[in-house]
């Protein structure tokens, strides 16, 4: 049987490590990982054993990463526009590990999908999905969105309620939640996209990060902080859209749905149903927030 050989090499120990330790959860026969912090160790290693796939942070010369050989290089990288020699594909370093692995071993990579990856942001989007009513399966109608989305580029889903219902939808062991998430983002402390793809669950293709487990804890974060999170999540990370599965509980509202490209509106032909609409139409209006309206999909459920 031949067995593909996946060597890592980066200077970033604890990075690395964490990376290592997520792609050799999954076993396979077919696959084995090793992992190193200097490139003679790896060059060392490719004149006893083939390399499949070698992946290398930027920081190593091109010169050094030139001279390994290998049936696939990959690079990883902080900035999209990152310049590499031909043959190598950035991994964009900040996602998550299941995304860089099928990145890696599974996915085909076109050499449009590598320019894509490696040039400048043109500026991702948030899709809100929000509704006045409720229990007509809005989580759900958002999380196969997200999937849908997610066949075609990087996606973040993100659960803004009071009651998300987590342990039902998400089953990731992860500990970490949106609160610590924001916690970081209020200390500053290290790399938005980083600690992004060190929490970030996967449902298919669709990286997720657990909602908050306390209603109060949601409620006394300000809409400041909120939209701060979703530009530094656009401009640091990935993800080319954020799935925002909104509550009523969430502080900025208006404002949050105010600030996505599109607003997707859950409803039922139900007169009960249809009143709670028409209020919250009319609010929309009376607050001057027509633009929600005019940016919103109504998706009628059944």
């Amino acid at each position: 049987m031949y067995v593909k050989n996946v060597v890592i090499c980066d200077s970033q120990k604890q990075y690395s490590e964490n990376l290592f330790q997520v792609l050799t959860k999954s076993k396979s026969p077919e696959v084995q990982f090793y992992l190193f912090h200097s490139m003679q160790d790896a060059e060392q290693f490719a004149k006893e054993k083939k390399i499949y796939a070698l992946l290398t942070g930027e920081e190593y010369p091109k010169e050094k990463r030139r001279q390994i050989p290998a049936v696939r290089k990959f690079v990883l990288v902080q900035d999209k526009r990152s310049a590499l020699e031909d043959g190598e594909i950035g991994v964009y370093r900040y996602q998550s590990a299941e995304a860089i692995r099928a990145q890696m071993l599974e996915r085909r990579v076109k050499r449009k999908e590598t320019q894509r990856s490696t040039r400048a942001r043109r500026g991702g989007q948030l899709i809100g999905v929000y509704s006045p009513i409720h229990r007509i399966g809005k989580t759900r109608f958002a999380l196969a969105l997200g999937k849908k989305l997610a066949e075609r580029e990087p996606v973040l889903y993100l659960n803004l309620e009071g009651y998300a219902g987590s342990s039902y939808y998400f089953t990731d062991p992860t500990e970490q939640t949106l609160a610590d998430l924001i916690y970081y983002l209020r200390q500053e402390k290290g790399n938005l996209g980083m600690r992004i793809s060190m929490m970030a669950g996967q449902l298919e293709k669709l990286d997720y990060i657990k909602p908050m487990p306390y209603i109060l804890d949601m409620q006394a974060i300000q809409k400041e902080e909120w939209l701060q999170l979703f530009q530094q999540i656009l401009n640091q990370c990935i993800y080319e859209k954020i799935i925002l599965d909104l509550g009523d509980s969430v502080n900025g509202l208006f404002e949050i749905l105010e600030a996505c490209h599109t607003v997707y509106t859950p409803y039922i032909e139900e007169r009960a149903a249809m009143t709670k609409l028409a209020e919250y139409t009319e609010n929309l209006r009376k607050t001057g927030k027509e633009q929600v309206l005019e940016k919103t999909i109504q998706k009628r459920m059944r």
